[in-house]
């Protein structure tokens, strides 16, 4: 398994506990949506499987290394993309690609390029001249072109145009086949799944996770209504 949830339980900081004795198992090679109503706790699963968050109880493993250990080996093998990820305004686009091909040893060029033009970035401009869409397209360009095992999407879609949003959805069924990752999208917007994901992780509002056939999202909704 390429993500591994041992009965993991999560308090927020002198709040409720959201997650509750979770076991959960994601392969490689599928892609997962991750859906729920805002405050359910999609960014908090995402921040918990990045080892941002301390665990009340538990273990979070990806790769089989434990997220929890500070010395971590296996960082290469990963990529987040969130929506609210920072970068330095006054850094190059192209200066951010050659940032993250630096750091992650299958970085490829070829891809960075189509995925340029993919979703039209371009390399020269400053990141802070960049609309919030153009930022997260930038960094979907960089993340792909990475070559990651694991990819972990936080909200990426809602700022994205009608075109991007196509073009995101297509690409990912296709990467998901030739790079054989493990692929995690986040989202409240379940028309960035239908038809593209292959399970859906749903969090409904009692913080109960499911992992259901994305085939059966209709069912899953009525469910939870």
């Amino acid at each position: 398994m390429t993500i591994k949830f041992e009965n993991v339980s999560y308090q927020i900081p002198n709040g409720e506990e959201i997650f509750k004795s979770l076991n959960l198992e994601l392969k490689a090679g599928k892609y997962y949506g991750l859906l729920g109503k805002n405050g359910a706790g999609k960014s908090t699963f995402i921040e918990l499987v990045m080892g941002l968050r301390k665990l009340k109880e538990g273990k979070i493993c990806i790769l089989d290394e434990d997220v929890s250990k500070k010395n971590r080996y296996l960082k290469d093998k990963v990529f987040v993309v969130s929506h609210d990820f920072q970068v330095p305004a006054g850094i190059k686009v192209e200066d951010l690609f050659n940032f993250y091909s630096f750091f992650y040893p299958r970085y490829d060029k070829e891809l960075e390029g189509r995925l340029v033009q993919l979703f039209e970035i371009n390399p020269q401009k400053k990141f802070g001249a960049l609309s919030t869409g153009q930022k997260i397209k930038a960094l979907l360009c960089s993340a792909f072109a990475a070559k990651a095992e694991v990819y972990l999407f936080d909200e990426v879609t809602a700022v994205l145009d009608p075109k991007s949003r196509r073009n995101l959805k297509f690409f990912l069924e296709e990467f998901k086949i030739i790079s054989k990752s493990l692929i995690i999208l986040a989202t409240n917007i379940a028309e960035d799944i239908v038809h593209s994901a292959d399970d859906v992780i749903f969090i409904d509002d009692g913080h109960q996770v499911n992992l259901t056939d994305a085939k059966n999202l209709d069912q899953l909704f009525e469910e939870s209504a």
